[in-house]
């Protein structure tokens, strides 16, 4: 198997020329503070185990009110790197359950967006999140904020 030569020397470069390493980390750090402190705000919640990181498309954490795990949906923090955006998504747990809902959910109102085909989207509806990320308790508060407009929209 061959490799994109140029792609792996760009990416040499931005680690020795960059601080992308440690500005990759500090991301980390506070991504994952995130889901340990909503975990703590949110204690009827069931949550995953640790984040996931998804090749720097994006990095996300679920969790699970009761209101929505009887509904088969869940809810996602996500962070996409490409728009250096914070959302929330109303997901369901599977895409079966996530196309039976895609039709109750349609109309959302801005700036939530739906998915146009849920059956090849990760999430239902999508909702970014706008706050400052240096600021924990203020993008914990946030999150949550768009959690409950999820969960109003879902009727939970």
């Amino acid at each position: 198997m061959n490799f994109d030569r140029a792609l792996l020397e760009r990416y040499r470069t931005l680690l020795q020329t960059t601080d992308l390493q440690p500005a990759y980390q500090e991301f980390i750090r506070m991504f994952r503070w995130l889901r340990t402190e909503l975990e703590r705000q949110l204690p009827g919640c069931r949550f995953q185990g640790g984040i996931c990181e998804n090749a720097m498309e994006y990095a996300y954490f679920s969790f699970c009110p009761p209101e929505l795990r009887e509904k088969s949906l869940k809810l996602v923090v996500a962070f996409v790197h490409r728009s250096f955006r914070l959302e929330v998504w109303l997901s369901g747990v599977n895409r079966a359950a996530q196309c039976r809902w895609a039709r109750q959910l349609s109309a959302c109102p801005p700036p939530m967006e739906t998915a146009a085909d849920p059956a090849r989207c990760d999430w239902l509806v999508r909702l970014p999140v706008e706050t400052d990320l240096s600021d924990g308790p203020g993008v914990a508060a946030a999150v949550k904020e768009a959690a409950g407009q999820l969960l109003r929209i879902a009727g939970a």
